[in-house]
């Protein structure tokens, strides 16, 4: 496995983390590997853990890891004190505490990263993924002398429907059947004159991909009828803007274990972010 693997990601104390996000972390070592802890008692270890790995106070530590029995806070208080300032368990304290901060430094490297790589899919997303506006033939376009055409289940309707009522005028069928609503406008339409009959359409939200997904919000049932939510691209944008440092003079950012910066010559997020995408691709 490559040590600059982003994709890597190594178990230590049933988390998982990312490895090669930034410089030496991709030289982690797993908790409890230092020559040290085999040195220690495994009441000294215990107190070590509770401080070192779990942030608790020396004085919790000491009740969790020695049978204080009827000792009062301060008994407590001073042994725990003591304990701390044995020199194995203070080295051993201070190799948990740097291990518990490259832990948290990778993962809030990686959560970074993923919300930059959200941002970026929102922003860049194609809209029409998720709804189309279409301009197709109308009614006279494409029927006989630009009568008005038909679809055949269409007339055959109204023809029932005339049947049903003969007194009225037979329905006309002189523009002809076969209407297709995906048709081109005809330029030469009296009617629509070539500018045809525009359409929204809704596209199926279960088939969308990733960045549509992202950038659909659901729907919303209004007095006109039902309005598609979106989350803001200029949001993103501005969002992606904040991390790379769109706003500075400068890009800088940390990818697989090295420092990249390169000089920004303008403030536009958009630019900023495929500045980014850029550096990734030739990384």
């Amino acid at each position: 496995m490559h040590r600059n693997d982003f994709s890597s990601l190594k178990n230590f104390d049933g988390r998982w983390v990312a490895r090669g996000m930034v410089g030496d972390l991709t030289r982690l070592r797993p908790c409890g590997h230092h020559a040290a802890m085999r040195k220690l008692t495994e009441k000294q270890e215990k107190f070590a853990q509770a401080v070192g790995v779990e942030g608790v106070s020396q004085s919790e530590a000491y009740r969790r890891a020695y049978n204080v029995g009827r000792m009062d806070e301060k008994q407590i208080w001073t042994q725990a004190c003591l304990v701390a300032k044995n020199r194995k368990v203070a080295e051993r304290i201070a190799e948990l505490k740097a291990e518990r901060a490259e832990r948290v430094s990778i993962a809030t490297a990686f959560d970074v990263r993923r919300l930059l790589e959200t941002y970026i899919a929102i922003a860049f997303v194609d809209p029409n993924e998720l709804t189309q506006v279409r301009i197709g033939a109308c009614r006279h376009c494409w029927g006989a002398g630009h009568e008005y055409h038909w679809r055949a289940h269409e007339y055959e309707q109204a023809l029932r429907e005339w049947e049903a009522r003969p007194n009225g005028a037979m329905p006309a069928i002189a523009g002809g059947l076969g209407y297709r609503a995906t048709a081109e406008p005809n330029p030469d339409c009296p009617q629509c004159e070539g500018e045809g009959v525009t359409r929204l359409r809704v596209l199926d939200t279960t088939k969308l991909s990733e960045g549509a997904r992202l950038l659909y919000q659901g729907v919303q049932q209004t007095r006109d009828g039902v309005k598609i939510l979106f989350a803001s691209k200029d949001k993103a944008l501005e969002q992606i803007g904040r991390i790379l440092g769109a706003y500075d003079d400068k890009l800088r950012i940390d990818l697989q274990g090295r420092v990249a910066s390169m000089r920004l010559e303008t403030s536009d997020p958009k630019e900023a972010a495929e500045a980014y995408m850029r550096l990734v691709k030739g990384a």
